[in-house]
């Protein structure tokens, strides 16, 4: 694997959608030795990290990127900006080509970020597809309005599934390789213990966790009853199995 001058480490945060990854992001470049970009292979735009979005940074273009996304990627570590820590996060397959490139990289620390509650995870997936909100920065942007979705139980299943094979891969491949993961979830970046294991793990300053601060604003800050149109349906389908108990944790 090529040497990046002045480089410590690399890493990628492989996410599916709506596991906290903004807000890991802006948890991360709270630190003062960490870069972590957003979704720079988003199919719509290069994610850089919030605070050099609207700046002069750049990386290259979306031509260049699609062209040669391998050496699109070796720019993201060439761009420490005096850095020793540098990332990046890839939700889903968001670009195959970089996904594999990733996988077989064994100098690339991997943090694998997941939510414990699948079910919440579906529905803000349904509710950011639905108005179109993905991530919120400032109160005043938060939706005023209450939104309600109607949950498809074999499509949750299908979500479900389709996640787990896709952490089942993650997980296989690193594991043969022995590769350095770290296994997080989206409960865990708002715990101190979390944000310990998370600092460890990227071998940085240990830092008192607290001092890490996130940007994000939480979107639709209700239980699940408050934003399933057809919840009693859905409590019905999931009586007896082991998402139930999700149904009634805490808040989305």
């Amino acid at each position: 694997m090529a040497h990046y001058s002045g480089l410590r480490h690399r890493f990628i945060i492989l996410n599916a959608p709506r596991t906290g990854s903004n807000m890991l992001c802006t948890v991360l470049n709270s630190h003062p030795e960490i870069l972590c970009h957003h979704e720079i292979f988003n199919p719509h735009l290069i994610g850089y990290a919030r605070h050099l979005q609207n700046t002069s940074f750049s990386l290259g273009t979306m031509e260049e990127r699609e062209r040669d996304p391998v050496e699109f990627l070796s720019r993201v570590w060439k761009a420490p900006l005096s850095h020793p820590v540098v990332g990046f996060k890839l939700c889903w397959r968001q670009h195959e080509t970089i996904f594999r490139e990733a996988l077989k990289d064994t100098g690339l620390k991997k943090i694998v970020l997941q939510r414990r509650n699948r079910i919440k995870s579906f529905v803000s997936l349904l509710l950011a597809r639905q108005t179109g909100d993905w991530v919120v920065y400032t109160e005043s942007a938060q939706p005023q309005e209450r939104v309600k979705v109607v949950v498809d139980i074999a499509a949750l299943y299908e979500n479900i599934a389709y996640n787990d094979q896709y952490y089942a891969e993650i997980e296989a491949a690193t594991r043969a390789s022995h590769q350095s993961l770290l296994s997080l979830s989206y409960e865990d970046i708002l715990t101190f213990e979390g944000r310990l294991r998370l600092l460890k793990f990227l071998e940085v300053s240990p830092l008192d966790p607290s001092c890490l601060k996130e940007e994000t604003i939480k979107l639709n800050a209700y239980a699940l009853p408050d934003l399933v149109d057809n919840f009693e349906e859905l409590a019905s389908a999931l009586r007896g199995t082991e998402l139930e108990s999700e149904l009634y944790n805490g808040q989305l």
